[in-house]
């Protein structure tokens, strides 16, 4: 049997948790009105990515009581700003290079369907990244108090999981709010 490399969990949340406080700092520099970011990790678990939204922004694309306020305030690819700079190219590099080394353990080559190893691995990415948001939520409560904070695998997560996910970083206010509205913007 061949031995394939482990993945390092822990070095991945370490270092999702370092890429966020990095891109929230440098936006805060040059933005004052961040309300939400969010961590967006590709389905395939090869990319990870950053995204925010300015208060501004929200107000450019729609007003408070318009029918589509809700898609704009909270979908992630409507917002303005994304990094997938050289913190963030380094674990998606990380990430790419695991799920290429492990192919054949990943993917059905005939059906190209994931299978099991790959199931395990996903399910294993996701909960590591929601440790990291409730590190991340932790290092930046006191500079960005009201920040909102979400989790995207972009047509994977399904309703109950987005929600739950959200509620576990925000506030019960800003969570009631986002289960509200998800069918607006999912």
């Amino acid at each position: 049997m061949l031995a394939y490399k482990i993945f390092d969990y822990k070095k991945f949340e370490d270092s999702i948790v370092t890429a966020m406080e990095h891109s929230l700092r440098k936006w805060a520099n040059e933005y004052d009105d961040i309300y939400i970011l969010s961590l967006d990790c590709a389905r395939d678990m090869t990319s990870i990515g950053i995204e925010a939204n300015t208060r501004q922004y929200l107000s450019e694309q729609a007003d408070t009581g318009s029918e589509d306020y809700w898609y704009y305030k909270y979908c992630e690819a409507e917002w303005e700003l994304y990094d997938a700079g050289e913190y963030l190219e380094q674990i998606s590099s990380y990430m790419r290079s695991y799920t290429e080394e492990n192919e054949e353990r990943f993917t059905n080559p005939e059906t190209f369907a994931y299978l099991e190893a790959f199931d395990e691995h996903c399910d294993t990415i996701i909960e590591t990244c929601k440790k990291a948001l409730k590190r991340f939520r932790q290092a930046i409560h006191a500079d960005f108090p009201d920040l909102l904070l979400t989790f995207n695998i972009g047509e994977y997560l399904d309703h109950k999981e987005r929600t739950e996910i959200f509620a576990s970083v925000n506030s019960k206010d800003a969570s009631e709010e986002y289960a509200e509205h998800i069918d607006d913007f999912n």
